[in-house]
């Protein structure tokens, strides 16, 4: 088997570490964090990527050839709602986003969901590649903003920018087991602190992106979309259709 694999850079370190431990090759293509704000370039950016990916398949030599290609990806805020299958199959995880992929199943994160309000999540690749609420981001938007606007405009600007944080009362940071610096829970930690919102560290799980490369996908964990077909939100607890 030989697969190709479309992630986000939120993945980075967790998928990484997934790929050196599987049997067969998997060659990956990262995209930025945060398209998910804007689904429709999601969208646009994952489906150009296919284009790219099938383009150079087809003049590989036979024996290197793709089976499929997975997306690290969930439905993320509909930007995967239009996701179109070329030649190659399409695997995608029944997920809403990246932090149920992290945790390791959709259940968890629905049960941490229900069980408290305003969560902001944590990971190593939200620190690194995300304009992430914390003392650093905090503190380097409040310098650029006084030497374009003055002080006292910076302060209010920041104030306006930022009065969405009140509808959060918990930060949990998910500890990826490939990633076990202390570096990224100290940050999690003193964001929360600086925000006054509970914090928690909980224990991720490389085993749904490790199934997600494995090639035997389960469907009630897995949408494999044929070639030629399209994925789509079902609007229910499978999220994508069962093909």
């Amino acid at each position: 088997m030989r697969l190709a694999a479309i992630a986000c850079r939120v993945f980075t370190r967790e998928l990484s570490a997934a790929v050196a431990k599987c049997a067969h090759p998997v060659e990956v293509s990262w995209l930025p964090q945060g398209l998910h704000d804007t689904p429709d370039l999601l969208r646009a950016r994952i489906n150009g990527t296919i284009d790219a990916i099938e383009r150079v398949d087809a003049e590989a030599p036979a024996r290197r050839r793709l089976d499929a290609i997975v997306l690290c990806y969930g439905l993320c805020g509909g930007g995967l709602d239009g996701v179109r299958a070329g030649r190659l199959p399409l695997v995608v995880p029944r997920a809403d986003d990246c932090i149920g992929i992290l945790l390791g199943s959709q259940k968890r994160y629905l049960d941490y969901l229900a069980a408290r309000a305003g969560i902001y999540w944590y990971t190593p690749g939200w620190i690194e590649y995300a304009d992430t609420p914390s003392r650093v981001y905090y503190d380097a938007k409040l310098r650029d903003y006084t030497a374009r606007f003055g002080a006292e405009n910076a302060q209010w600007l920041l104030e306006q920018e930022n009065t969405w944080i009140g509808a959060y009362e918990s930060g949990i940071y998910i500890a990826a087991p490939a990633c076990p610096s202390g570096a990224f829970e100290a940050f999690a930690q003193d964001a929360a602190r600086m925000y006054g919102w509970r914090f928690e560290t909980v224990l991720g799980s490389a085993g749904w992106l490790e199934a997600l490369l494995s090639g035997g996908w389960d469907a009630r964990r897995f949408a494999v979309c044929p070639p030629g077909e399209t994925l789509s939100r079902t609007y229910d607890p499978q999220i994508f259709p069962l093909f």
